[in-house]
């Protein structure tokens, strides 16, 4: 489990003209992610709600402690069943579903390359491959 969903990995908040998230992936590797309006937002309503701590982590459990992979896991698996999704997810799950949605609204693979912490750009373009067959499904599905 990477990045966002680490919170293993210190997660900081900065705002400057472009509001982004610093994360730390895989190997330490840290990089700065800008956050779209929606993100803002949810990010927003839970530091409202967030428990009071001294840690600088920005995802804690209900005991104010940073939460651990295993905790985000199931909260995963929780929420999912809560929306009456049948279909197993996982936090990967999650990660390849934005990376693929991203790639099928024509986002650049050197863009995704960087939001997803991938070293090699060929490890993106599975990414980009699986938005250009989705489309062509979709085009084949909507035939006039």
């Amino acid at each position: 489990m990477g990045s966002l969903l680490d919170s293993q990995k210190p997660i900081f908040i900065r705002t400057n003209c472009q509001p982004s998230i610093t994360v730390r992936g895989k190997g330490s590797v840290q990089r700065e992610i800008a956050l779209e309006k929606k993100g803002i937002h949810a990010l927003k309503s839970y530091l409202s709600v967030r428990p009071q701590s001294i840690s600088t982590r920005v995802f804690l459990n209900y005991q104010g402690e940073p939460i651990s992979e295993r905790g985000i896991r199931k909260l995963v698996v929780k929420y999912r069943k809560e929306a009456g999704i049948t279909k197993k997810a996982s936090c990967h799950t999650l990660r390849h579903t934005f990376a693929t949605y991203k790639a099928e609204k024509g986002v650049s693979p050197f863009q995704l390359q960087q939001w997803l912490g991938h070293a090699h750009l060929n490890t993106t373009q599975i990414y980009v491959h699986l938005g250009k067959q989705n489309a062509k499904k979709i085009m084949q599905d909507t035939t006039l």
